[in-house]
């Protein structure tokens, strides 16, 4: 039996660019037809949610943070059809609402490049707040063994560099690189093992060291930027030639221009951060040895499915730092602290 819908929840909204989000009484979204009403479980925090606290993306205020978003559905619109039901457990992607009719989806027929799309946390209300719209075709299915707080770092930066080792192109023997072990590349690093593939992990922190080797999939070699034989020492763990393919999961330039370096010839590298100055890339070294820098978004739903199943089969976890949500509004300069570990997630 649904539960009673109250028409007011409790949110925590941006109101102004770089000042504390504020907790506020507001209404509870509506449902439409082709919609699903979640109740929240939980909604992390992730670097984008800092760049739209920073107005990168112009947002418009007031916002709802984050895009992602797990909870139960508590409502299901009068033509959303099977598998939803109220009760299960799911989680939302960042994309919501394809139109089908613009260029985008002429061309792709893909929510993520729809020109009128819908971006939660970004542009339109995300998931720090009571109850959630979500978009039945980009939600996803939450097995049992994934706990809530787990599963929302999985919608983003899960879903992020599961396609960004994919679209690295290595085969599964083949060995890859992660630069930045945070929130993203600490599932990263899980991904690619579990996935197959030799793994070398590079962090300049202790704090991601010690991720990089604090799960049961662990990386195969571990190293620092910093460290002026960096470069010479993954080439000869490589097999001498360099790296098939290396994920970028931070913005600072310095990484990915030290990446390609690390590359075998034709290799790929994924920048996964968005530096807002752009990327500075050493244009000798891409041509001269035919690399490649392939852009990568968050993957799709069934792609997030085959992540999910993944995360299920090998037990994949994130370091979780879990707050309620009246300790939102510190949340930007808790994601600051250089010493950091892995995700900020709000818990309900």
């Amino acid at each position: 039996m649904a539960e009673s819908i109250p028409k007011t929840m409790k949110a925590a909204q941006l109101i102004e660019f770089k000042k504390k989000y504020e907790i506020r009484e507001i209404p509870v979204p509506q449902l439409g037809e082709n919609d699903l009403l979640l109740k929240m479980g939980a909604a992390g925090f992730c670097h984008t949610d800092y760049q739209v606290w920073e107005g990168v993306y112009g947002s418009k205020l007031p916002l709802v943070p984050s895009h992602e978003p797990v909870g139960t559905i508590v409502a299901v619109g009068s033509k959303v059809k099977d598998p939803w039901k109220v009760g299960q457990r799911v989680g939302s992607l960042l994309f919501k609402h394809q139109c089908h009719h613009c260029e985008g989806c002429k061309a792709t027929n893909d929510v993520r490049f729809c020109e009128n799309n819908e971006t939660a946390g970004l542009h339109n209300d995300g998931g720090m707040a009571e109850y959630f719209i979500a978009d039945p075709a980009t939600t996803v299915l939450l097995p049992d063994s994934i706990p809530f707080e787990q599963a929302a770092p999985l919608m983003c930066a899960g879903a992020t560099v599961w396609n960004g080792i994919k679209a690295g192109g290595a085969k599964p023997s083949e060995p890859v690189g992660i630069i930045g072990i945070g929130g993203l590349g600490t599932l990263a690093v899980q991904f690619a093992k579990a996935i197959g593939h030799p793994v070398v992990a590079l962090d300049n922190r202790i704090e991601g060291k010690d991720l990089a080797q604090g799960f049961p999939l662990k990386a195969d070699l571990v190293l620092s930027e910093f460290d002026d034989h960096a470069l010479e020492k993954v080439k000869k763990w490589s097999g001498g030639a360099g790296l098939a393919a290396i994920v970028v999961c931070t913005d600072h330039n310095s990484a990915i221009q030290w990446s390609t370096k690390a590359l075998r010839p034709r290799g790929v590298c994924v920048p996964l951060g968005l530096p807002v100055d752009g990327w500075k890339l050493d244009a000798f070294d891409v041509i001269f040895q035919e690399k490649t820098i392939k852009g990568s978004l968050v993957s799709t739903k069934s792609e997030t499915d085959d992540m999910l199943a993944c995360v299920d089969k090998f037990g994949i976890r994130s370091h979780i730092t879990t707050v309620p949500l009246e300790k939102v509004p510190d949340l930007p300069q808790m994601y600051m602290d250089p010493h950091l570990k892995g995700r900020l997630v709000l818990k309900f």
